[in-house]
């Protein structure tokens, strides 16, 4: 394994996120639920969005992201939208007997001042100098039902927006000719990878694909790599190259995973084709997860960064 660099030793040093013992507990409950659907053979960033896109929450129409959007995916509910308890009261519905809440985990943040140490309450920050204010994160959990599960509300769905006169090719190309400062995309050769030294994606000639989602498919895993450039988002395992095999390889490698799955379900280029469900592939990842906890949470929040960064979704 390759030794770490001061870079990103620093970095690790840096972290403002602190992991508590009942965080320990979510990280291990998040990933404990994706192994169950591993063993099932379901691999959750390979998984179709709805026809009413992805799963969000009813009330508020915000779409999950990250673990949450993977976990809601993979359990295949009959509608993509949710509610807490609380906003389904105050909706006038009522949750079905027997029915069973999923958790969604997210990222919360405490602010305190440098000198004294006193906690700032978040809606205060904004008169402090950002300089002597120190930031922590942590994670927490709350319980949502699927909207079967509910009674009592006149549910009101969107539109179903067919997409599929769209050409494949223009819909895909869209997303890598759209990236803000996009690497340089060259044809050479018979492998895909991306050099992060200069900075390139280089893939076979389109001829050697055996159709368009394949090469599309390609691509994306890529694009996903690119974005841990330093000049974007500065990404351990990217801008830090590790040796093939190590934690951080792996790590980037899932990264990667779940980006493309989530560029492959945006253009409707996930297809059986793509749905790469071998024994071999569940029992490499079913291996990972076991052995670290943290794995899932943190690569989907990464990729989750990197799908929003080639979407331009997201300041940077």
């Amino acid at each position: 394994m390759k030794t770490e660099t001061k870079k990103s030793a620093k970095r690790r040093r840096g972290s403002n996120f602190q992991v508590t013992g009942s965080q320990s507990d979510i990280y291990e409950k998040f990933t404990n639920l994706i192994i169950e659907k591993l063993e099932q053979g379901i691999i959750p960033w390979k998984q179709p969005w709805h026809e009413l896109g992805l799963p969000a929450n009813y009330l508020t129409k915000k779409p999950y992201k990250g673990i949450n959007l993977w976990l809601l995916l993979s359990c295949d509910h009959q509608y993509p939208y949710y509610l807490t308890f609380k906003q389904a009261n105050s909706l006038g519905g009522k949750i079905k007997k027997g029915a069973k809440a999923l958790p969604i985990c997210y990222w919360n943040f405490a602010f305190r001042d440098k000198k004294t140490g006193k906690v700032i309450p978040s809606d205060k920050v904004a008169e402090y100098d950002l300089k002597h204010v120190s930031r922590s994160g942590f994670l927490k959990e709350f319980k949502v039902f699927p909207i079967e599960q509910i009674e009592g509300i006149d549910w009101e769905f969107p539109e179903i927006i067919n997409t599929d006169q769209i050409p494949i090719n223009e819909q895909c190309q869209t997303v890598y000719a759209d990236m803000v400062r996009p690497p340089e995309l060259i044809h050479k050769g018979s492998s895909a990878y991306y050099r992060m030294d200069l900075d390139q994606i280089t893939l076979p000639e389109r001829s050697l694909f055996s159709s368009a989602e394949t090469y599309y498919g390609v691509l994306y895993h890529e694009l996903i790599h690119s974005t841990g450039h330093s000049s974007r988002l500065d990404r351990i395992g990217v801008s830090d190259p590790h040796q093939f095999a190590s934690e951080e390889y792996s790590k980037e490698e899932l990264i990667a995973e779940m980006g493309a799955g989530y560029l492959n379900n945006y253009t409707g280029i996930l297809d059986e084709n793509l749905l790469e469900n071998s024994v071999a592939y569940i029992q490499h990842w079913l291996q990972e997860v076991r052995n670290d906890k943290h794995l899932l949470i943190e690569a989907a929040s990464k990729a989750q960064k990197a799908v929003d960064y080639i979407l331009n979704e997201c300041p940077f």
